[in-house]
């Protein structure tokens, strides 16, 4: 009876710890979006690996999976893998928060974080610790030299970026330049193009005119012609009537003369009384 009154108290005991369980991660979960999305699984991997709450086939489905396109996704996964973990990998990642992201920490748990590292200490003992600080630092000192190499290629790229900003304020100093000059050419080619099109049209105006006064010379020039012939006309008959008069005066002379020495009055008069 013993025995079997046992049994119902260890299940009711298992029962107890998995609902304290879910009671500690229904922290996590309710923040799990803002864990997901601030923490950086590569960061925390070494310390989980180091309290064994993860393995290395964790850590590298975590970090390498094809699956896992995302940081976000990869936070994410962590997560369900430390739930799978139980309370220890509940405690583990907070410690790894209290570390890493101390405002994480204190988002889930709403205490201030104390850095106390109980879990490495009882798993390595404090040689672990040290060992895994030193680790740290070590991982810290590359980080700050990276971060210098990082800022002076930073610098080297902004003196660059400064030297081209000169230049480009030059090149738009000398392009207002060229610009301008551009104007004004262009305001000069308009009125060149304006004078041509005034001399253009003067042209065709004196054109015309050449045309109308081509045509008044050669009504003119057919004018002169036919008074020129009238006056050969007139010069003909001119001739022709002073011939006439010519003629005319000499038989008038003539006829005057034969007058003049034909028989006088008396003479007849005589001769007529003879008869």
């Amino acid at each position: 009876m013993s025995a079997q009154g046992a049994e119902p108290e260890m299940d009711d005991c298992l029962e107890m710890l998995k609902d304290e369980e879910e009671a500690l991660w229904e922290n996590v979960e309710c923040n799990r979006h803002m864990l997901s999305r601030y923490i950086n699984p590569a960061k925390l991997t070494p310390y989980l690996r180091q309290c064994k709450v993860i393995d290395e086939q964790d850590e590298d489905e975590v970090l390498n999976s094809h699956m896992l396109l995302s940081k976000i996704n990869r936070a994410g996964r962590l997560l369900d893998i430390l739930h799978t973990k139980g309370q220890r990998g509940y405690v583990v990642f907070l410690e790894s928060l209290e570390f890493y992201y101390p405002e994480l920490y204190k988002l889930v748990t709403g205490k201030e974080p104390t850095r106390r590292f109980s879990t490495i200490v009882v798993e390595e003992g404090h040689e672990g610790l040290t060992h895994f600080l030193m680790n740290e630092i070590i991982k810290l000192q590359q980080q700050v030299k990276t971060k210098d190499v990082q800022r002076c290629e930073l610098l080297a790229k902004s003196r660059q970026l400064e030297d081209d900003r000169k230049q480009l304020k030059l090149n738009n100093i000398e392009l207002l330049t060229f610009q301008e000059r551009y104007n004004k050419m262009k305001e000069e080619r308009n009125n060149y193009n304006d004078e041509l099109i005034k001399v253009k049209d003067e042209n065709y105006n004196l054109a015309m005119r050449y045309a109308q006064l081509s045509e008044e010379k050669n009504m003119a020039v057919m004018r002169s012609r036919d008074l020129q012939l009238e006056i050969d006309q007139l010069k003909h008959r001119l001739n022709k009537m002073e011939e006439e008069c010519k003629l005319e005066r000499n038989q008038s002379l003539k006829l005057k003369n034969d007058i003049e020495n034909g028989p006088k009055k008396e003479q007849v008069l005589e001769l007529e009384r003879e008869e």
